[in-house]
């Protein structure tokens, strides 16, 4: 007995319309191939490298069948989306590159699905549709060599790890309309130089920028009220940031490892400075400690080996383990009475000399 086919109606990339037979039974991944080997009527799409398949704004399973897909439901939006090489000498030239894929996402999407382009190692530009309004967790991640991507106005969220590991992304404007940035959002991605966080932000997440080695400055806005843990981490190439009357909370390690940071400006809103926050910032030679600031946590300027200079107020009342340890430039600090001192929170060579309050 024959395998009954079905017909499925799909849209193009380009918006569009294509009529295609399948079996019912034949996973997602074959229709795929199917899709590739017999939709290649030009000479770029003959270059395909991916097809990827949308069903009501969602990405299929690729062990799916067709039928289980759902793409044999007359009412259900089925997209298509191949992923071309784009023919463009000019742009090939610039980016040193055999070739140019660039994805464009359907006007259809309100949303980039969660982890929808994962790991897509050849996509060097994307252009996201104004009806797009969230970038969804992990969408981008993995994508090694995506260069140029423009955020629209329309965008208010960009999701957890959604460019993590883009390493040639080398600039990005974050639009005004984004109200949530995800944790580890941008970690990782290598050559980033600079960013702009528009005043709709309130917090910047856990691990945003960490190991962004390029990063030499970035605006913190008068909105963000909270710096995450690990947010800046072993951004070598910072050197100086001025953090906002705004913020209350520096989280742990938010600013590890910053090798070239040499000034930084602690606001007055601040009460505590959290574990290791500077910790390993190598170049910082001098801090001024604001009186709003009662404690300072557990290494949190430990291995600062350029720190000569620093004034403990007299608000603080406490001072963790290993706060100074490593400081091997701090020979002599005053400290009020009132604070308590643990064990190992100075190097051996600092004279630690007691102030009445």
């Amino acid at each position: 007995m024959a395998t009954m086919r079905r017909e499925v109606k799909v849209k193009t990339l380009d918006g569009g319309d294509l009529t295609v037979e399948v079996i019912p039974t034949n996973t997602m991944k074959k229709f795929k191939a199917f899709l590739r080997k017999k939709h290649c009527e030009d000479p770029i799409e003959r270059q395909i490298l991916k097809v990827k398949v949308l069903a009501d704004g969602l990405l299929d399973d690729d062990d799916q069948t067709v039928e289980s897909a759902g793409l044999l439901h007359g009412e259900l939006e089925v997209t298509v989306i191949y992923s071309r090489n784009e023919v463009e000498a000019a742009t090939k030239d610039a980016m040193h590159a055999e070739g140019l894929l660039q994805v464009n996402i359907p006007s259809c999407l309100t949303e980039i699905p969660a982890g929808a382009f994962v790991g897509c190692n050849q996509v060097v530009k994307v252009e996201i549709p104004e009806s797009v309004t969230a970038i969804g967790d992990n969408a981008f991640q993995d994508c090694k060599s995506l260069a140029s991507i423009t955020i629209p106005e329309s965008v208010t969220a960009i999701g957890s790890f959604s460019f993590y590991s883009c390493k040639c992304l080398a600039r990005i404007i974050i639009p005004q309309s984004v109200t949530a940035i995800g944790n580890h959002a941008f970690q990782d991605c290598q050559s980033l130089a600079s960013v702009t966080i528009p005043e709709s932000v309130a917090a910047i997440g856990n691990g945003t920028f960490a190991k962004c080695e390029s990063l030499a400055s970035i605006t913190i806005p008068q909105s963000v009220t909270a710096i995450g843990n690990g947010a800046f981490i072993r951004c070598s190439s910072l050197t100086s940031i001025t953090i906002p009357e705004s913020v209350t909370v520096i989280e742990s390690g938010a600013f590890q490892n910053c090798k070239s940071l040499e000034s930084i400006t602690i606001p007055e809103s601040m009460t505590t400075i959290g574990r290791d926050a500077f910790r390993d910032c190598k170049s910082l030679a001098s801090i001024t400690i604001p009186v709003s600031v009662t404690s300072i946590e557990k290494g949190t300027f430990e291995g600062c080996e350029s720190l000569a200079s620093i004034t403990i107020p007299d608000s603080v009342t406490a001072i963790g383990t290993h706060a100074f340890l490593g400081c091997s430039s701090l020979t002599r600090i005053s400290i009020p009475e009132s604070v308590t001192i643990r064990d190992n929170t100075f190097d051996k060579m600092c004279q630690v000399e007691r102030c009445h309050v």
